[in-house]
């Protein structure tokens, strides 16, 4: 019987299917293959964007033997990217135990804050901590801990600001990880003798190797790629990393777009690396514990959870409280210096940005014009590759499924550079498609960035859609975009929703890939806020940032409440069936 549905349903789908995986190819292809592509080839040929196809050999790759900023910012990209991955994965494991520990509300906040602290843009973190630890800023001038400066603004400084920012990557692994457990394994272990560490480090830690490395990994590729950070220290401590280095040489005169290449090559091998070396190990072990005795552990009250809880919200006090409340009181002071006094206290940083003709109200009006049209276009794009990737045997779902994977580690900078390779080029000023310096290319970035994400919240959703739904469907003549409107879009509504907020979201301050392609005198919000930040305009600057950041959350929540409320019965039904779905995962996962 089953053959007997997939062979008309294959042969009734070869045609739509067909056309719309080679135009999802193609948009993948020129919005993130080419680009990436590009950027290698310039390395090679440095002067392929004026028409000169010359290969210059590997002699541009050794020029990072000799000059002194591109070893320095090599030296210190690794030394970020190292130490944060260790230490932020150590964190992130530490309060996915503290969560199993503490009560709902201690667990509950602790999520809340990890997907904060994912969502917030690095830079407007690093300016948080900056304002906070200047020698006049919050930390020395009303505290009086005029040693706050020399830890923070040191390597090791810099490391533990990236850990409080990057943590969420390991600490959601290692807790989605940790939801099932096998007791026997524990007890097991206790009569031999070990005592909870020991049993810890060597039965329950090792179990979770994968999801460990999976955060470690994570977190190493996403704070070699910041560019927040550097962008936000420029002003205050040099501190030059692989992406800000690249961002300098195509934003000095004369434009060196060799040396970009030459650096973004040597940052996307050592992010190829990590994912090469981390997906090597996995497949020389074997992870596979999970026995009919599996137990859901996720919320594992102790009976000291209070000691717990309290750890929970120190630590969030410290990760979130600081950089936003420093951020916070600064806008309301007219005089960081003075102190938090009454006199001292003022809206006129608020009424500064949002008098008529502010840089604010047009930037802000662009940045989510741009986050609204990008968000849609990736949705819509991603919600097509996920339907190709799950249900049908296009030819090209690898090369659909490599891109849309392969992207989610290349750094904003370098797709910056890579867009200006393609849309920069000659022949395509020829035919009237030159869109460097245009903003229609900041809403193609935004699709670019957005749609790996998008592909992949997706991804979770359908595959616990069977395929005979849609085989049946089509046996009762449905063609293919009824089967998607009517079935798969009602039955994935929910994280729909979530992959067009997700993407809305990040391309609302996007820095990097702004700061790189933005025209001149085209205001966008990153921008501003941090060029106001450069100038000394703390108050000005922190205000944007939280008015950008309340409305910009608000219409994701009324978004949010308005679908739900619209298509109510779509989401009742789904939550509904939840509890059937976990007792069906249950068994088959016995």
């Amino acid at each position: 019987m089953p053959s007997a549905l997939s062979k008309p349903h294959r042969i009734g789908l070869v045609k739509p299917d067909t056309a719309v995986g080679i135009g999802i190819s193609l948009i993948l292809l020129v919005l993130v293959a080419i680009p990436m592509a590009l950027v290698v080839v310039q390395a090679f040929m440095p002067g392929i964007l004026q028409g000169d196809l010359s290969f210059a050999g590997l002699g541009n790759l050794s020029e990072l033997f000799h000059r002194r900023l591109w070893r320095v910012s090599l030296m210190n990209s690794l030394y970020l990217a190292g130490y944060t991955a260790l230490f932020g994965t150590l964190i992130g494991g530490a309060l996915a135990l503290v969560r199993q520990k503490c009560s709902s509300v201690g667990g509950t906040a602790l999520d809340l804050c990890a997907w904060t602290m994912l969502i917030m843009p690095s830079f407007i973190i690093a300016q948080g901590w900056i304002l906070f630890s200047v020698r006049s800023g919050i930390a020395a001038q009303w505290l009086g801990a005029t040693w706050v400066y020399d830890a923070v603004f040191s390597p090791p400084g810099l490391v533990a600001i990236m850990c409080l920012k990057n943590y969420p990557f390991a600490y959601l692994a290692i807790t989605a990880a940790m939801q099932w457990h096998v007791k026997e394994y524990q007890h097991a272990a206790r009569l031999c003798g070990a005592g909870p560490l020991r049993t810890l480090i060597t039965v329950r830690a090792p179990l979770l190797l994968p999801a460990i490395l999976s955060g470690m990994v994570l977190v190493f590729i996403d704070t070699l790629g910041d560019f927040g950070l550097p962008a936000a220290l420029a002003t205050t401590y040099r501190f030059p990393t692989l992406p800000y280095t690249i961002f300098t040489a195509i934003n000095q005169s004369p434009i060196r777009f060799d040396l970009a290449g030459v650096l973004s090559v040597y940052l996307m091998f050592i992010l190829v690396a990590a994912v090469a070396l981390y997906l090597w190990f996995l497949r020389c072990s074997r992870f596979d514990f999970l026995t009919a005795k599996a137990e859901s552990g996720h919320q594992l009250v102790s009976k000291n959870g209070w000691i717990f809880t309290a750890v929970a919200f120190g630590f969030i006090g410290i990760a979130l409280g600081i950089p936003l409340g420093s951020s916070l009181l600064v806008s309301l002071t007219e005089n960081i210096g003075v102190g938090f006094v009454v006199s001292n206290l003022t809206l006129g940083n608020y009424a500064a940005v949002l008098q008529s003709g502010s840089a604010l109200k047009e930037a802000l009006a662009n940045s989510l014009q741009i986050a609204l049209i990008a968000a849609t276009a990736s949705l819509i794009v991603a919600f097509l590759a996920a339907y190709l990737i799950t249900f049908s045997q296009f030819y090209l779902n690898g090369l659909i499924n490599v891109i849309s994977t392969v992207t989610l580690a290349v750094p904003g900078v370098i797709l910056g550079v890579g867009f200006i390779f393609l849309w920069n080029h000659p022949w395509l000023g020829a035919l009237g498609l030159n869109l460097y310096g245009h903003p229609f290319l900041l809403v193609l970035a935004g699709m670019a960035g957005a749609i790996p994400i998008a592909i992949r919240v997706l991804l979770g959703a359908m595959g616990q859609i069977p395929h005979s739904f849609m085989a049946a469907a089509a046996l009762q003549g449905a063609g293919l975009w009824r089967r998607l409107l009517t079935i798969l879009l009602p039955l994935t509504l929910a994280a729909f929703l979530s992959a067009g907020l997700a993407s809305f979201g990040s391309s609302v301050f996007d820095l990097a890939v702004t700061s790189i392609l933005h025209p001149p005198g085209y205001a966008v919000l990153p921008v501003v806020i941090d060029r106001m930040f450069q100038q000394g305009l703390y108050g000005e600057s922190t205000a944007s940032t939280l008015i950008a950041a309340t409305l910009t959350l608000c219409l994701i929540q009324a978004t949010q409440v308005s679908v739900r409320r619209l298509f109510k019965h779509l989401l009742q039904t789904h939550q509904a069936d939840a509890p059937k779905k976990l007792a069906s995962a249950e068994v088959h996962h016995a």
